[in-house]
């Protein structure tokens, strides 16, 4: 660990590709805690409300984060090995990607938001107010799953700088029509929750129309023509799509898992819901860490294996475990000094407070152990091992977590604090579990020449 600890160039080569993203993801969870307490002084009932539709949100965004992962995979390794044609391959399969999950989502968004939303409550105004919620906020899809394409590339390839001031932008933007919309403050309607799901739609477009400029003038290493969008080589295309699979269904199980982890303590009632809600936009304060975490692994070990470094990839790998573990101790620290005082912004109820605050406690001492694993994840990943990395996360979730805590909510009048408690403990064999596959180092390959040499020799045997 000394030895490690020793490396400061290649920390400070770590801090300057991560800390934008950082900075990025703390104005971000910044903001959302903003939208937090703006919506939360129109009830507790609106908190329930558009946190429900954020959960549904959630599944989607993460099912894009895993389609584009695999891609972005490959996007890694080529910025390494400099083979742009093939990364602009990849980058036209995320736009794809982009356009057909946003459509679906809103399609299912359209026809079966009201019956989603019954699943996390029966009371009848959070159902009106999600619905009202999700009618507006859905049709941000679209360019929210463009602007995931064009930022994760951008990461990819190790330029972080131009996202944070993106990011900045469409924050401050949000905040604003926040404050004009739900409050109807400066001469503009009070709209209550609808004016926190136009100033979301709002500020979402800005953040897309700022990012396709950035493609134009930065993006020269992966932009690509719409008239090419189709162009994709078709090994490079199976490859990716195989390796995607298991992301996708790892990300789509992981999410749908986290959903019955809400429902599960929704069934505390209103209260619970609430405040799981609040627990988790503080909580983001500090999880700021595992977007910096999933960059530096695709820089300093994606770019690297690209390179045909194994043993130089092997030897980052094990320092930026031991950044993320000192970085995220720090940040738990932060956060459990936070859960004393912080609540005090909200206008909630006393025992909202009381089960937000020990939450947020529970997260504060298990971030080293998530970002550990989260470091170890994005590792395996990076190296093409998306088998492994599905078994790990959502078989797990699925085979242990998703069962205890829905027996647990059903059968037992255990106090939501304990179910929560419990689902975080369980985190912790996960660890052991990919830390014993990361050992086996099945991920130390470089896929970019892999992939070179399956097409020569497909282009041998078709001569």
């Amino acid at each position: 660990m000394r030895n490690i600890m020793k490396d400061k160039k290649f920390y400070k080569r770590v801090l300057i590709i991560a800390s934008p993203i950082i900075l990025q993801q703390l104005l971000t969870s910044s903001v959302q805690l903003v939208d937090n307490l703006m919506v939360g002084t129109l009830g507790e009932l609106a908190i329930g409300a558009v946190s429900v539709v954020n959960q549904l949100y959630f599944v989607v965004i993460i099912v894009t984060f895993g389609a584009m992962g695999g891609a972005g995979i490959f996007s890694a390794q080529y910025y390494g090995s400099k083979q742009y044609d093939s990364l602009k391959q990849t980058f036209r399969f995320k736009l794809l990607v982009s356009v057909f999950l946003s459509t679906l989502a809103i399609l299912i968004f359209t026809f079966f938001g009201e019956s989603f939303i019954g699943l996390f409550t029966d009371n009848p105004t959070t159902i009106q107010w999600g619905l009202e919620y999700l009618n507006i906020a859905k049709w941000v899809m679209i360019s929210m799953t463009i602007s995931t394409a064009i930022s994760s590339t951008f990461r990819e390839i190790g330029t972080t700088k131009p996202l944070l001031y993106i990011s900045i932008v469409a924050i401050l933007s949000n905040v604003v029509l926040n404050y004009l919309l739900i409050f109807g403050n400066l001469g503009f309607p009070r709209l209550g929750i609808e004016g926190a799901a136009i100033a979301t739609l709002a500020s979402r477009f800005i953040e897309f129309t700022l990012l396709s400029i950035l493609l134009i003038v930065k993006g020269k290493a992966f932009n690509t023509s719409i008239f090419k969008i189709f162009k994709i080589d078709k090994l490079l295309l199976k490859l990716i799509i195989i390796t995607a699979i298991p992301l996708v269904i790892n990300e789509f199980l992981f999410s749908f898992g986290q959903t019955v982890f809400m429902q599960s303590y929704a069934t505390r009632g209103d209260n619970a819901l609430a405040a799981i809600n609040i627990t988790n936009a503080i909580s983001q304060l500090v999880f700021i860490t595992f977007g910096g975490i999933g960059t530096a692994v695709a820089v300093f070990i994606g770019n690297t294996l690209g390179e045909n470094k194994l043993s130089e990839a092997k030897e980052n790998s094990k320092k930026i475990f031991s950044f993320a573990i000192i970085f995220a101790l720090v940040l738990g620290l932060i956060l459990f000094i936070l859960s004393f005082f912080i609540l005090n912004l909200y206008e909630i109820s006393a025992e909202t407070e009381s089960i937000a605050r020990f939450n947020i406690r529970v997260n504060a001492i298990m971030i080293p152990v998530i970002s550990m694993y989260i470091s170890l994840y994005f590792t395996l990943r990076s190296g093409g091992d998306t088998k492994s990395t599905m078994i790990m996360d959502s078989g797990y979730i699925w085979v242990i977590q998703v069962p205890v805590v829905y027996v647990l909510s059903r059968y037992t009048k255990l106090p939501v604090i304990f179910l929560f408690l419990i689902i975080q403990i369980l985190e912790i064999p996960k660890v052991g579990i990919a830390y014993s596959r990361y050992k086996k180092e099945y991920w130390l390959k470089n896929l970019a020449l892999e992939n070179q040499i399956n097409a020569e020799k497909l282009m041998k045997n078709k001569a």
